[in-house]
């Protein structure tokens, strides 16, 4: 059976990126296709789902029986445009402009992606809701969810054991635990934690929930509004380093920091600077060297389910559980990480670290308002916390897009979305809360959103053999 390709371009004023790609994927392809180009026309914020939409319904005019959406600025180098049978993502790995970051998440599914006709509709297109850039892709991943299509999937490992744990509820939950922690000496912190959801603040550029935190220029560990679970850090001269990983919507994990404060001698020809170790599950996710760190011993108390419950505003409130919390005199190492990491059942006094054991809290042991240090003599206090028992987890699968190896040279343009902490258009973290509140739910409202009330007006069209660019007004 022979099929037909329709590549859809959502477009607004990129001349002469138009042109090159008209150019490149002309060269490249040699399959039945239209190209078939959308363009914004108004002065509203630029809508790419509705765009796509657009699109879609004239390469069904066309007799196309399956679609590629397609961004201007990514060209093929390597690419298979060839017809599927379910949505499949085209991209592995790009070449980037000096300048030009993207990052190639788990979940992602914009830039290039191909849809057979028949699912798109059952899914009803794109939301056509989702103005300035941004969370479009990540709704349409969210409605073949709901759809029943066909997705592939992705094994999260969970690390959630019978045990009993403090519940925090986001608003006003903490506990204040000593801070017996010196830049002068190597120490390490782990915690066993899960969550379900992140606390968004409308009025915030973002939000970070703090599963533990220095607080001040906050050391701490955090889960954020793009499923990031990161730890960031402060060194002496004010400057700020993160370590993250990507992709944790929910679940029930084990992190880990090392801190090597001393490092080798300075005046040695073998000097290592000092670093800091990130670990999750016992693995090693990520690490970063650092010359000399903020004085973090100033501050009498790290607190657990806020960044610091003291600030009028930015509070970083964490909603969740802690079952466990530690610290430890030294440097763990990547043997003592894995088990501590990957233990479900036994009590840190019986694993090997335990002779690095400088405070270990169990939140089974509370004593009215005290949780207790079981290595004694460091009691925390606990705020607005109930104990809930927890059970075994077993590994989780979280849906991700069917994949195709592809790479694409990416052109050079302005970053739009989510740029060095701010966002270039207010409308894309309106988009992100829009997307979050439907990911929860896990209703993405595509009974009445997308194809078939995708209203628009034409205001010019050109086509040409297999070329059709339409400008639009939404």
């Amino acid at each position: 059976m022979s099929h037909k390709l329709g590549i859809i371009i959502p477009y607004r004023n990129r001349p002469e990126q138009l042109a090159t790609f008209r150019k490149e994927i002309n060269d490249y392809l040699d399959i039945d296709f239209e190209l078939i180009v959308v363009e914004q026309s108004d002065k509203k914020d630029f809508n790419r789902g509705k765009l796509l939409n657009i699109g879609f319904l004239k390469a069904e005019e066309l007799g196309c029986d399956y679609v590629i959406f397609h961004d201007v600025d990514m060209l093929p180098v390597e690419a298979d445009y060839s017809y599927v049978n379910k949505p499949t993502h085209l991209i592995t790995e790009v070449d980037l402009p000096e300048g030009v970051s993207r990052t190639l998440f788990d979940e992602y599914f914009g830039g290039v992606t191909a849809f057979p006709v028949n699912l798109f509709k059952q899914i009803n297109g794109y939301s056509n809701e989702y103005y300035g850039w941004g969370f479009e892709d990540d709704d349409l991943l969210l409605r073949c969810l709901e759809n029943h299509i066909d997705l592939d999937g992705k094994k999260v490992i969970q690390r959630g054991r019978e045990c009993i744990a403090l519940e925090f509820n986001g608003e006003d939950s903490f506990v204040a635990v000593p801070n017996k922690l010196s830049i002068l000496r190597n120490f390490s912190i782990f915690t066993s934690f899960s969550y379900n959801n992140v606390i968004s603040d409308v009025d915030l550029v973002t939000d970070n929930n703090s599963i533990f935190s220095i607080p001040g220029f906050d050391t701490t560990l955090t889960i954020n509004s793009f499923f990031d679970l990161t730890f960031q850090f402060w060194k002496n001269d004010l400057s700020s380093i993160s370590i993250p990983t990507k992709g944790l919507q929910a679940g029930h994990f084990n992190a880990i920091i090392t801190v090597d404060n001393k490092g080798a001698n300075r005046n040695t020809v073998d000097y290592q600077p000092p670093v800091v170790k990130f670990y999750l599950n016992g693995k090693l996710v990520g690490e970063n060297s650092f010359d000399k760190l903020l004085n973090i011993q100033k501050e009498p108390y790290l607190y657990l389910g806020v960044g610091d419950p003291d600030r009028k505003e930015k509070n970083n409130w964490f909603k969740g559980k802690i079952d466990t919390f530690a610290t430890y005199n030294d440097v763990l190492t990547d043997s003592e990480c894995l088990q501590l990491g990957s233990n479900l059942k036994d009590s840190l006094f019986n694993l090997k670290s335990n002779d690095k054991l400088v405070s270990y809290y169990d939140s089974k042991f509370v004593n009215g308002t005290d949780l207790i240090d079981l290595r004694g003599g460091n009691n925390a206090r606990v705020f607005n916390c109930e104990q809930t028992f927890t059970q075994y987890t077993s590994d989780i699968t979280k849906p991700i897009p069917h994949r195709k190896e592809g790479k694409f040279k990416i052109l050079p343009h302005r970053e739009n979305g989510y740029k060095d902490g701010y966002w270039v258009s207010w409308t894309s973290r309106e988009n992100q809360l829009r997307y979050l509140n439907n990911y929860y739910s896990l209703k993405s409202n595509y009974q009445k959103d997308g194809l078939t009330n995708c209203k628009y007006k034409v205001r010019n069209e050109f086509n040409s053999e297999n070329y059709h660019h339409i400008e639009v007004m939404l």
